[in-house]
């Protein structure tokens, strides 16, 4: 059993990434993130439980034992009006962790542990490993665990996520000199 409460997770898809240069929140404070795909029959859902569940003990002051909300989020689950709650078709079948940092940028490298410097390298829909250390908050009613991004490793390239850039090619045609004129 894991006493830990931290943990590396591996070979999960990564989404949202938000890594490099961050955003910032509505607070005005920077924040680098990502969120974890981790299918729902993967032998690690046991492992972050178990670290959830000790950043639970640790930080039992805090959060207290009850009502609190867990950070791992069901892909499939619904709102009352039966739409997705995460309405991503890639959500279905996962759970998803939202990882962030918000006092310094994660470590992001590549398979031979490397620093990646492009941001382009690292996107959604690539896989990772992810260092995860999850602790408690308590903001007035509103308390629980949260996954802290600590660093990133790029294992293996995936198909992109979202709408990424457009091909020019596609959107115009050539202009011939004398138009401008």
């Amino acid at each position: 059993m894991n006493t830990s409460h931290q943990i590396t997770v591996t070979n999960v898809r990564l989404s949202y990434v938000k890594v490099f240069e961050g955003e910032i929140n509505e607070n005005g404070k920077r924040v680098w993130s990502l969120t974890v795909l981790v299918k729902k029959d993967s032998p690690q859902i046991i492992a972050i439980t178990e670290a959830i569940n000790a950043a639970k003990a640790k930080d039992v002051q805090k959060v207290g034992k009850t009502g609190i909300k867990s950070p791992l989020l069901d892909g499939d689950a619904k709102n009352e009006d039966g739409e997705y709650k995460y309405g991503k078709p890639e959500h279905r079948g996962c759970y998803l962790l939202r990882c962030s940092s918000y006092k310094r940028r994660p470590t992001v490298v590549d398979q031979s542990v490397q620093p990646i410097i492009d941001p382009d390298q690292l996107y959604s829909g690539c896989y990772g490993n992810v260092r995860i250390s999850f602790y408690g908050y308590n903001k007035g009613t509103n308390k629980g665990i949260s996954p802290g991004l600590e660093s990133v490793q790029k294992v293996r390239d995936g198909e992109r996520l979202g709408n990424g850039p457009a091909d020019p090619s596609e959107l115009f045609t050539s202009v011939e000199d004398d138009f401008l004129s």
